[in-house]
């Protein structure tokens, strides 16, 4: 389908980052504002916010999106709700009233997951009743940092305490991953989208995207997990790395 033209580019906004100029992650978005010919506050008085977190919980920020007509009040750069989808503990915690409320629709949606240490009990519970491995050895259960990376098999024979030493963490069960013949290892997608409006919904996807390949190629046999380091994901690898990604573009 034919897409809109782009808005004009408004530059009588007063453009504001919530957490200050001096923060390095925003630092070029403030630079890129400035040479548009924005003008740059941290007062009240703003109609564009950028935000590296959430803002929402910050009353002094939010004060003046309060009474604005829709489309006709300042502009954020996040919308409500969507740290819901962007953490991994409330997204499990959203994922599973989804599927209370609803479980024809979304039952079976996301893999079966434990945050830690609030469900300890109860993944102590499950991993005694069936165990961290399957018969042949193959393990069920990842373990994941509540923040970036730190994904870990978890071991068949972990402890109650080997559980709480995993504080901030989500126990999640493992699913096969999709891997491609050329470079068999864990990989994900960052796609970019464009949401310009909530109601109605629009929303814009780049065409560019981000891959990223885990540091070491995915077991091939549960002997492969004898190390935990085997898969753990604590950097990735740059796809100019991997020449033979090329053979699966």
């Amino acid at each position: 389908p034919k897409l809109e033209p782009p808005m004009a580019l408004r530059t009588d906004l007063t453009f504001r980052l919530a957490e200050g100029s001096s923060f390095r992650p925003l630092e070029p978005v403030g630079k890129a504002a400035s040479s548009l010919g924005m003008r740059v506050t941290q007062g009240r008085n703003w109609s564009l916010l950028w935000s590296w977190r959430s803002p929402w919980t910050d009353a002094a920020l939010v004060r003046p999106l309060r009474g604005s007509r829709a489309g006709a009040g300042p502009i954020v750069n996040h919308v409500g709700g969507l740290n819901e989808l962007a953490y991994k503990s409330k997204l499990a915690v959203f994922a599973a009233s989804l599927a209370a409320a609803h479980p024809s629709t979304f039952e079976g949606v996301a893999p079966e997951t434990y945050i830690l240490p609030d469900q300890l009990g109860a993944l102590a519970r499950r991993l005694k009743s069936e165990g961290a491995a399957d018969a042949h050895g193959w393990p069920r259960w990842l373990s994941k940092s509540v923040k970036h990376r730190g994904v870990r098999v978890l071991p068949s024979n972990a402890s109650e305490d080997y559980l709480r030493s995993l504080n901030a963490a989500l126990v999640q069960r493992r699913v096969k991953p999709l891997l491609l013949r050329s470079v068999p290892r864990v990989f994900d997608l960052g796609l970019y989208v464009l949401l310009s409006s909530v109601r109605p919904l629009r929303a814009y996807l780049f065409e560019e995207a981000l891959v990223r390949f885990g540091s070491a190629e995915y077991p091939a046999s549960p002997a492969g997990f004898a190390r935990q380091e085997s898969f753990v994901i604590d950097d990735y690898s740059p796809v100019w790395k991997l020449p033979a990604f090329a053979a699966d573009v």
